[in-house]
C-alpha cells in the first residue's frame, strides 16, 4: 500500500487547478466495493461459461448489455454490502477511538460475504436444477424442512460448500483487515481534513452507483428482462438482489391450484378450450387464421383515463371528447366495455396477455416471478413491434412485461425521441408523444416496407393536469363550473379541460396520420386504460356509481379506413379482448392459454370480469348484459 500512501483527485476551481488528497478511509471503502464488484463481475462469467449451453447464436451481440446492465446490479449489491464498512470508517474518520472495534468490523464483513457467496452457491445449485435463477420460491422449501435438508445433502456437496464459504469468510476477513490497517494508518496527516466534506461525496456517489441509472426511476429487475430470450435475462440478474426482488411477492397466497381444479371443467367449457384436462389444467386454445389474412397495419392507444362516465357520449351538451365521439360514429364502438381494474400498470399487462391482473401484491408488472408471460401478436412474425411512452417504461416495471415477452421490440421512451420537451413528471406531453409515434412509424415503414403493431400508451390527463405551451391551438373550456364539473363526473374544471385536451391532442394525431402513407392500411384501437370514480356523478346510473363500475367502463373504438361498416356494439366485452379482437380483424392464425376471445365472434358468451384491488377485501365481479353479478372478498358473499 506504500504506492498508494495519497490519491489526488483534481479539480478547476477559480480558474487554476487545485489538487485534493483523498483520504484512506475513504480509499478502504472504495476499495471495498470495486474489490467485491469485480468478484461479482467474475462469478457472472463463470455462470455464462458453465450454462453457456443455453445461449443461442441469435442471442450472441446481447451479450454487451447483459454485462452492463448486470454490472449496474452487481454494483447496487456491492455497495448495499459496504455500507457497514463505510459507517464504521465515517465514525472513525471523525472519531479515532472507534479502532478498538476494529476486529468486530471484520467478523462483520466476513460474515456478510459468506452470506452473499452462499446465496450464489445456492443460486448456481439451483439453476442446475430447475434453470431459473434463485428467488424467493426457495422459502418454501422451508415448509417440509427435513424433507429438503435430506434433498440438499444428498444432491450438493454439501461439506465443500461448506469449506468453500468459510475459506471465502476468512479471505473476506483478512481483506477487510488489510483495508482497515491501510485506512488507520497513522502516518496519513490528511485524515483530519474535509472530513465532513468527503462523507457527503461517498454518500453521493454510492447513492449514484446503487441507483444505476440516468433516469427519473432507479434501475429495477425489470432492466434484466431487456430479452425474449430467459437466458439472457436470468444472466442479467444478481441472485442475491433477485432473491430480494421477490421476496414481498413470497408473501402472496392467491393461487390455490385445488380451487382451479375443482372449477376448471367450468372455465375450460366457458373459454372453449381445445383439449380440456383437468390434470395439466390446459387452456390451449388454438385459433386459426381466414383465407384472405390481413396485413394491416395497426396501432393501439391507451388513452389515460378514458373513461365512459366522463366523454361525450354521456355528457353530450358539454361534449369534452368531440373528436372521440365523431370517431366513434365511423368506426366499430363497444358501449359495454370493460377493463378488469382499475390501475394503468394492470391494464398494461392485462391488455398485452389477455389475463386480469387479480395480484393482491403491487402489480403484476412488479413481480418478477409472473414475468414470463405469452402474447398473442407475437404471432405476426412479419410485423415490426413498438411501444411508445412519454416517460419512462421503468415506471412500473412495465418493462419486464414489454421487452420480455413482445419480440424485437423497438422501445421509444422519454429520452430516446428526436423532438420532446420534458411537459411534468409523466415525461413530454401526449402532443410531442404523438408527433414522434407518428414520425417514427412513418420513416420506419418507407426504409423496411413491413407492416407494424404498435402501442401507444398516453398520460397526459392525469394530475398535475398541465397544459404545455406547445398545444396545438388547444382552447380550454371557460365556462363550466366547478360544481357542474363535479356532477358530471369530474373532480374540477382542471380534470375537465385535461380530458378535452387529451381529446384534442388525439385529433392531431389522426391529423397527421391521415397525412402518411401508412394511414390507408391501418387499424387503430383507441381505448380508456381505465375508468374512474365520481361520486357526485348524475349522468351515470346510481348502480354504476355505487358499484363502482363506472372505476371500470370505458370506450372502445375501433378505427381507421380498413373498418368499412360503422356500427355499435352494446354486447358486454373486456380489456382481455383486445388483442384477439385485433387477431381476428387481421385473419391471423394465433394459439393462447388467456381468457381473452374475439369480440366481434358470435359463437361464445360474452361477459367481462371485474376486480376490485383496492378495497378490502377485494370485490370480485361479472359483468353480463344488463346484470352485474358481484362477490364480495373471499368467503363467497
Amino acid at each position: 500500500s506504500a504506492k498508494f500512501d495519497k490519491i489526488y483527485i483534481t479539480i478547476f476551481l477559480g480558474g487554476s487547478m487545485k489538487k485534493l488528497v483523498v483520504p484512506r478511509w475513504i480509499q478502504s471503502y472504495f476499495l471495498f466495493m470495486l474489490g467485491n464488484w469485480a468478484v461479482f463481475g467474475l462469478l457472472r462469467v463463470i455462470f455464462l461459461y458453465v450454462y453457456r449451453g443455453a445461449l443461442t447464436p441469435q442471442h450472441y451481440h446481447e451479450l454487451w448489455t447483459t454485462f452492463y446492465i448486470g454490472a449496474k446490479f452487481d454494483f447496487r449489491l456491492a455497495g448495499a454490502i459496504a455500507i457497514p464498512l463505510g459507517l464504521y470508517l465515517t465514525v472513525y474518520a471523525f472519531w479515532h477511538k472507534a479502532s478498538y472495534i476494529k476486529k468486530l468490523m471484520c467478523w462483520l464483513c466476513a460474515l456478510l460475504e459468506a452470506a452473499v457467496m452462499a446465496v450464489y452457491f445456492a443460486d448456481f445449485g439451483h439453476y442446475a436444477y430447475i434453470s431459473m435463477r434463485i428467488n424467493s420460491s426457495v422459502f418454501t422449501y422451508s415448509e417440509n424442512a427435513l424433507i429438503s435438508a435430506q434433498m440438499l445433502w444428498e444432491t450438493y456437496p454439501i461439506i465443500w460448500i461448506a469449506l468453500g464459504l468459510l475459506l471465502w469468510g476468512v479471505i473476506g476477513y483478512f481483506f477487510t483487515k488489510k483495508l482497515l490497517t491501510y485506512a488507520f494508518a497513522r502516518d496519513d496527516k490528511y485524515r483530519w481534513k474535509g472530513n465532513l466534506g468527503w462523507f457527503f461525496a461517498g454518500l453521493l456517489l454510492t447513492g449514484a452507483l446503487m441507483f444505476g441509472q440516468i433516469s427519473q426511476y432507479p434501475l429495477r429487475w425489470s432492466n434484466a428482462y431487456h430479452s425474449t430470450n430467459n437466458f439472457i435475462c436470468n444472466l442479467t440478474l444478481n441472485p442475491a438482489l433477485n432473491l430480494f426482488d421477490t421476496y414481498r411477492f413470497a408473501r402472496s397466497k392467491d393461487y390455490d391450484e385445488e380451487l382451479v381444479r375443482k372449477y376448471y371443467p367450468e372455465i375450460s367449457k366457458y373459454l372453449q378450450v381445445d383439449e380440456p384436462n383437468a390434470e395439466t389444467l390446459n387452456f390451449l386454445r388454438r385459433v386459426p387464421g381466414t383465407a384472405d389474412p390481413k396485413d394491416y397495419n395497426v396501432v393501439v392507444i391507451f388513452m389515460e383515463s378514458l373513461a365512459w362516465n366522463k366523454t361525450s357520449f354521456t355528457n353530450p351538451d358539454l361534449d369534452p371528447t368531440p373528436f372521440v365521439k365523431s370517431l366513434a360514429d365511423k368506426s366499430i364502438l363497444f358501449t359495454h366495455f370493460f377493463t378488469p381494474t382499475s390501475a394503468t400498470a394492470r391494464a398494461v399487462f392485462a391488455t398485452l396477455t389477455g389475463i386480469p391482473d387479480v395480484t393482491a401484491v403491487e402489480t403484476s408488472s412488479r413481480n418478477p416471478l409472473i414475468v414470463d408471460q405469452h402474447i398473442a401478436a407475437n404471432s405476426l412474425e412479419d410485423y415490426e413491434k413498438y411501444y411508445f411512452i412519454g416517460g419512462s417504461s421503468s415506471w412500473g416495471n412495465i418493462r419486464g412485461v414489454i421487452e420480455h415477452n413482445l419480440s424485437d421490440v423497438h422501445m421509444y421512451e422519454e429520452g430516446h425521441f428526436e423532438h420532446e420537451n420534458r411537459n411534468d413528471v409523466w415525461g413530454i406531453s401526449d402532443l410531442d408523444l404523438f408527433r414522434e409515434a407518428n414520425r417514427i412509424l412513418e420513416a420506419d415503414q418507407k426504409k423496411t416496407g413491413k407492416p407494424f403493431f404498435a402501442i401507444i400508451q398516453t398520460a397526459g390527463y392525469h394530475r398535475p393536469y398541465t397544459i404545455p405551451k406547445d398545444n396545438a391551438g388547444f382552447v380550454p373550456n371557460t365556462t363550466i363550473t366547478e360544481a357542474q364539473a363535479k356532477k358530471r363526473s369530474f373532480v374540477s374544471v382542471a380534470e375537465f379541460n385535461s380530458l378535452k385536451l387529451s381529446d384534442h391532442f388525439l385529433a392531431e394525431f389522426f391529423r397527421l396520420a391521415e397525412k402518411s402513407d401508412y394511414y390507408k392500411n391501418t387499424l387503430f384501437v383507441i381505448f380508456g386504460d381505465h375508468g374512474l370514480s365520481a361520486p357526485e356523478s348524475e349522468n351515470m346510473p346510481r348502480g354504476y356509481v355505487e358499484l363502482n363500475l363506472i372505476n371500470h367502463q370505458v370506450p372502445l373504438i375501433l378505427a381507421g379506413p380498413v373498418i368499412k361498416e360503422p356500427r355499435v356494439i352494446d354486447e358486454t366485452a373486456s380489456q382481455v379482448d383486445i388483442i384477439p379482437t385485433v387477431m381476428g380483424l387481421l385473419g391471423r392464425p394465433y394459439f393462447t392459454r388467456s381468457v381473452g376471445r374475439d369480440a366481434l365472434k358470435t359463437n361464445h358468451e360474452p361477459g367481462a370480469f371485474i376486480y376490485s384491488w383496492a378495497q378490502t377485501p377485494h370485490p370480485m365481479g361479472f359483468v353480463q348484459g344488463e346484470y352485474y353479478y358481484q362477490i364480495l372478498g373471499t368467503d363467497g358473499q
